[in-house]
């Protein structure tokens, strides 16, 4: 991390503002999706995007308050978002595995890099 104060605050801004829109869209995508679920596999799909943005307003709380449980709720938010995006090329459509696997490494390459932003998790 940057020891520059206003650097470490734009990228802890910046990683705030992706996990708000990741929330959003994740939320508002399950929301509906639900009427649209017919498969297991396209249910399971909608329940780990809901927990998917539950966990971004999760992770980005606990950036500032409840810091003790701030590792925990990054590490679950990461697991959830490369979940949904692997998830959702194998049950939305036909299946497509290769596109998974590199929405899954995707998705990680940027949980790594808001979590980086974030700043450390430790307590307060």
């Amino acid at each position: 991390m940057t020891r520059h104060p206003v650097v470490r605050r734009l990228l802890c801004a910046v990683a705030a503002l992706l996990l708000l829109a990741l929330a959003w869209w994740t939320l508002s995508g399950a929301v509906h999706d639900v009427p649209q679920s017919r498969t297991v596999g396209q249910r399971a799909e909608t329940v780990i995007r809901f927990a998917c943005g539950l966990l971004c307003i999760a992770a980005l709380v606990t950036r500032f308050r409840w810091r003790p449980l701030a590792r925990r709720f990054r590490i679950a938010w990461a697991v959830t978002l490369a979940a949904t995006a692997g998830v959702s090329a194998l049950v939305w459509g036909p299946p497509q595995p290769l596109v998974a696997l590199f929405f899954v490494v995707i998705a990680l390459l940027l949980a790594g890099a808001i979590v980086w932003a974030l700043g450390p998790a430790r307590a307060a």
